[in-house]
């Protein structure tokens, strides 16, 4: 039993480092699932338009990651990943409401 213990105690820092380390880099969403899934029965707009914006909120998240802290985005990260649906637009809208640091939207290279 006592060596359990050890063990136990040996690998649940381990596992935590990890995700620690995650919270590093920008979670991995699959855009096009995700934006057939989000239209479906839509009228409004297509697949395309969703992911256009969640490919430019995945830009903005990418010169921005690092300014975001680690509390922050495991928060963040949680919040656009429930339900099942991923989204780097609910990403991005999380962080810069926990922030208060909000994008214009506006390509700089326009």
């Amino acid at each position: 039993m006592r060596t359990f213990i050890f063990a136990l105690a040996a690998i649940v820092p381990a596992f935590a480092m990890d995700r620690a380390g995650a919270a590093d880099e920008i979670p991995a969403f699959d855009i096009a699932r995700n934006c057939k899934a989000e239209t479906a029965g839509s009228s409004a707009s297509g697949p395309a338009a969703c992911a256009k914006d969640e490919t430019q909120a995945k830009n903005q998240l990418s010169e921005r990651w690092s300014s975001y802290g680690a509390s922050q985005k495991k928060e963040c990260v949680g919040e656009s990943t429930t339900g099942g649906e991923k989204s780097y637009v609910e990403l991005l809208t999380c962080l810069e409401m926990s922030t208060g640091n909000f994008s214009t939207g506006k390509d700089p290279n326009r």
